[in-house]
């Protein structure tokens, strides 16, 4: 049964207003545009006038803001419980891989959002910046720790170019399935069928390999 705005509205009455619109921010993505999405249009959905909304957000990209942050913090949470700690860093690198593209799958209008929205400058907090690089951080750590296994130099580069590297992994696959880009070059024989990404085990088969050839290049790199 749909919630009605009465309901709706409740939600904030014993709660936080600011947490509630952000809330039905992210409830309107799967049915609708970021762009149409209109300040009005949200109190509209979670029932309340539009001078509340405007009592916490000024406008549009303060509100956007708001979401981006939500959005990193489920990202960032998402990748740490997909990785254990203590497994070697090959293995690290390989499941946040994985984690990236298949919460591609499972979390697509977050993100979306995360990767398709540009806030402002002047709406850019310390706190956005820094939820920003919880990500990076895990795969940061997982570089350092495969630097360290092998005895090799820790420096800003090399921990710098194996995130990056590990990132452009992880982005470029996830790009290329969105479009089917890897299913046109499988079909066609190209490619072989293991990088269909459309299961467990092609998903499986296909990461593990990649994540070896960029693991190899961040070694390499790093014993010049």
């Amino acid at each position: 049964m749909a919630e009605t705005n009465d309901r709706k509205a409740d939600r904030y009455h014993h709660g936080n207003l600011k947490t509630a619109l952000v809330d039905g921010f992210l409830e309107m993505l799967p049915s609708t545009t970021i762009e149409s999405i209109s300040l009005r249009k949200l109190a509209t959905h979670i029932g309340v006038a539009a001078t509340a909304v405007y009592n916490h957000f000024s406008n549009k990209d303060e509100l956007c803001a708001a979401v981006k942050l939500r959005c990193l913090d489920h990202f960032a949470q998402w990748l740490e419980s997909h990785v254990e700690k203590n497994a070697e860093p090959e293995e690290r690198i390989y499941a946040l891989s994985k984690a990236y593209f298949q919460y591609s799958l499972q979390h697509p209008q977050y993100f979306q959002f995360i990767f398709q929205i540009d806030i402002p400058q002047e709406y850019v907090t310390a706190e956005l910046i820094e939820t920003s690089m919880r990500a990076e951080q895990e795969l940061r750590n997982s570089v350092i720790a495969l630097l360290e296994k092998h005895q090799l130099p820790t420096t800003q580069y090399n921990e710098g170019l194996g995130a990056f590297a590990c990132w452009s992994l992880a982005h470029g696959v996830t790009t290329l399935a969105a479009k089917h880009v890897n299913h046109a070059a499988c079909l066609s024989g190209r490619w072989p069928p293991e990088f269909m990404l459309d299961n467990k085990e092609s998903i499986n088969a296909a990461f593990e390999p990649l994540s070896k050839v960029v693991i190899a290049g961040i070694l390499a790199v790093a014993k010049k």
